[in-house]
């Protein structure tokens, strides 16, 4: 609904941009966003949502042909910038009118029609430097160039490739090197003819040259370097002095106290009230004294103090003399509080390993007690004590009580390395230790108290890291129950997986993160190994009920974003594999129900309840003693696709919403031998038969720091009515659906 707009006169109701070309659907949006930001304020027509139902044009602008000429013409920049070298732009207009006399309404619709045309692309790259030393750093680095032979050309891209080389220039000592040191040459007609204010006829005329040259437009680019009466940008600078001030105040008191120096590896350490090791300060600087300055040091300096609690401010001031070609550091750090007590009421999702409750919403009360400078090192302690309840269903509001109690050691550098001779490339790392203990009533199926050590090593490179737990040990005890009793009356197979027992493994984690424009990659992948040295010992393997098996699992998560929505995909998979015998001699056969995956709540399958999916198309534990047993496998495939957009803001509360698919299940990996609980059981002929499909839509409020969802799903696919259309749509009610309260979103 408009308001505010000029009686009796036209006014910008709506805008379309339609486009036309050899674009994928991704290359589309882009573009699209793009010539969206480009055109006229007065075009951009901005809807004000009201509770995500309502929307209101507010102070709409009139209608004027000049705005239009503008967009244009900025339009036409944005197609030259990205190699569009022959694109048309053409528009129209269509007006409505609505009501009479002072509520008379002349809206017009603005629709522009891009035709792309061919895209320039990269024909040859080279670089010609003055100077031989910069020529030969880049041509040692070729490899690594933005400009790829055949890639679409754009200016974007060969900024990023001067600045590639303008960071390589920085990291061999060339302080003084900046972007007015380099230029790129191009083709000297789509030169002239990328100039948005060329004149059109000129433009036709260097068109045709253009065609005549070539069917398939190429250009190529050479990056050369300016010449410069300053020296100081050729010369390369070394590290004199490194000063380091570890204990500063952010409001310096009037007292004047006098600094105690020290030094350590050439560094001198200034200190007032020996907070820290001078030797452990000085260990964190990358910057060294007679070092070739590298900007690659000046970052890692800078990052591996602020990753330590210690300090909350960090600032690494550079003093170059350019007669001298050397330069001074000075390095200012400013304490955090060193020990902090956190009373907590939180929301959240468990996610433990131990602690069998995973994937529920819960809320807890926790007492937390911090401290940032352990053995003035800038060790980290946290030790928390939590008490927490899980929900489950409505017959059974509370399934699950929790109380535990954790303490975790960070010490800000790797103990130990696998690879000694590549520790230059690590950008930081840790040593993690973590004890834990809790006890755990699973309502009217069991309790479990467990106790868990470990400790890991955690490496960080640009765009990935690794977790290394060289030793996890966990102990279990378990509470059974009636329930639980039953259950193994029925199977007796479970008898192993719930039990009492002890877990020693390592493990290993692999994270990646890629981002490209407005696309967003992070790939997980993770290997769990227990009882392989300590399970050779017959004894230990069978008497004292360790655990032997290998688990795997993989996660994948893309993301694209647009201004007010996006798309999410996800694809999960795992498997278990048990190898240990129990004591009359028999393979174990499936994981301990602690380490087994599960489907179901509101950050998997969110048309089940949780771990209330499976196992396989199998109907046995929905009917076994009127059904409500939980479902633990040894192998997990899942899927999951989001769109996700905006409503409304409210009182600065983001609010959201999504569409979504759910797609998976859950199995046993070996056949069972009893015709109930065959198809429990994973088989790929059975793939399309056992999977389950969720869809279903929500609600999300962002507060910025924690975000939280509410989302209802139905089962589209049931695999337990298999035999009726493959279990599509059976069953299906509109109150029928699953609701799902969640903390942030579920991938």
């Amino acid at each position: 609904m408009p308001r505010n707009y000029q009686p009796n006169k036209p006014f910008v109701f709506k805008t379309n941009i339609n486009i036309q070309g050899n674009l994928n659907a991704t290359e589309k949006a882009d573009l699209k966003m793009g010539l969206e930001n480009q055109l006229d304020d007065s075009l951009q027509v901005k809807m004000v949502s009201l509770a995500g139902v309502r929307k209101t044009l507010k102070n709409p602008a009139a209608f004027d042909t000049n705005y239009v000429n503008r967009s244009i013409i900025y339009m036409n920049a944005l197609m030259n910038s990205r190699g569009f070298y022959k694109s048309v732009i053409t528009w129209d207009s269509t007006m409505k009118t609505l009501g009479t006399g002072k509520k008379k309404q002349m809206r017009v619709t603005v629709n522009f029609l891009v035709e792309t045309g061919k895209r320039l692309r990269l024909d040859s790259t080279a670089f010609l430097l003055n100077d031989s030393l910069l020529q030969n750093l880049a041509l040692q680095e070729k490899n690594k160039s933005l400009l790829q032979k055949g890639e679409p050309y754009s200016k974007q891209v060969v900024s990023s490739e001067i600045d590639r080389l303008l960071e390589l220039f920085k990291n061999n000592g060339y302080f003084r090197m900046s972007r007015e040191d380099l230029y790129a040459e191009v083709d000297t007609v789509v030169e002239a003819l990328i100039n948005p204010f060329l004149d059109p006829l000129e433009q036709a005329a260097l068109l045709e040259e253009v065609n005549q040259r070539r069917e398939n437009p190429t250009i190529s680019v050479i990056i050369r370097q300016r010449l410069k009466r300053d020296s100081t940008h050729l010369k390369v600078f070394h590290i004199k002095d490194v000063n380091i001030y570890p204990e500063l105040k952010l409001v310096e008191d009037s007292t004047g106290m006098a600094y105690d120096t020290t030094s350590k590896k050439g560094i001198t350490i200034f200190s007032r009230v020996n907070k820290f090791k001078p030797g452990f300060v000085a260990g964190q600087s990358a910057l060294k004294p007679g070092e070739l300055f590298r900007q690659e040091n000046y970052f890692k300096t800078v990052n591996n103090y602020y990753k330590m609690g210690a300090w909350q401010t960090v600032t690494v001031d550079v003093y170059p003399n350019d007669s001298a070609a050397n330069v001074d550091v000075a390095i200012r750090l400013y304490p955090a509080r060193k020990q902090t007590m956190i009373v907590d009421l939180e929301a959240s999702r468990n996610t433990g390993d131990v602690i069998t409750t995973s994937n529920l919403f819960g809320f807890g009360l926790s007492l937390g007690f911090r401290n940032v400078n352990v053995a003035r090192e800038s060790i980290e302690t946290n030790t928390n004590a939590r008490f927490g309840i899980e929900l489950g269903t409505r017959t059974q509001l509370i399934q699950t009580t929790q109380i535990s109690l954790t303490h975790d050691i960070f010490i800000p550098k790797a103990l130990l390395y696998l690879t000694p001779g590549k520790k230059e490339k690590i950008l930081s790392s840790r040593t993690i230790l973590n004890f834990n203990g809790s006890w755990t009533d699973r309502r009217q199926f069991f309790t479990l108290g467990s106790l868990n050590g470990s400790i890991g090593f955690e490496y960080s490179y640009k765009r990935h890291s690794f977790t290394v737990v060289p030793f996890n040990i966990e102990l279990v005890r378990l509470g059974e129950t009636d329930s639980l009793q039953k259950l193994f009356t029925s199977i007796p197979n479970l008898r192993f997986s719930f039990n009492n027992g002890m877990v020693i493994s390592q493990k290993f984690i692999y994270r990646a993160f890629f981002e490209k424009n407005n696309k967003t990659t992070t790939i997980k992948a993770g290997l769990e190994e227990s009882g392989a040295l300590i399970g050779l010992i017959k004894y230990v393997d069978r008497e004292s009920g360790l655990y032997r098996f290998v688990k795997l699992d993989a996660e994948f998560v893309h993301k694209i974003n647009f201004p007010r929505s996006g798309w999410a995909f996800r694809a999960y998979g795992g498997i278990g594999v048990p190898y240990g015998k129990q004591r009359n001699g028999n393979l174990e056969p499936s994981l301990p129900f602690f380490k087994s995956f599960v489907a179901g709540g509101p950050n998997s399958m969110r048309a089940w309840q949780v771990r209330r999916l499976g196992l396989g198309s199998s109907n046995y534990y929905d009917t076994l003693n009127g059904g409500g047993y939980d479902r633990y496998g040894d192998i997990q495939l899942e899927a999951n696709i989001e769109y996700r957009f905006n409503l409304a803001t409210f009182q600065g509360i983001k609010i959201k919403s999504a569409l979504f698919t759910d797609m998976g299940n859950v199995w046993d990996r070996n056949l069972s031998n009893r015709p109930e609980l065959v198809n429990t059981s994973f088989r790929f002929s059975r793939l399309y038969k056992d999977l389950a499909v969720a869809a279903g839509t929500g609600l999300r409020f962002d507060f910025d720091y924690f975000l939280i969802r509410f989302d209802w799903a139905y089962k589209i696919k049931n695999p337990v009515f298999y035999t009726i259309d493959d279990g599509w749509f059976q069953h299906l009610k509109l109150r029928g659906g699953q609701f799902q309260l969640g903390i942030n979103y579920p991938f």
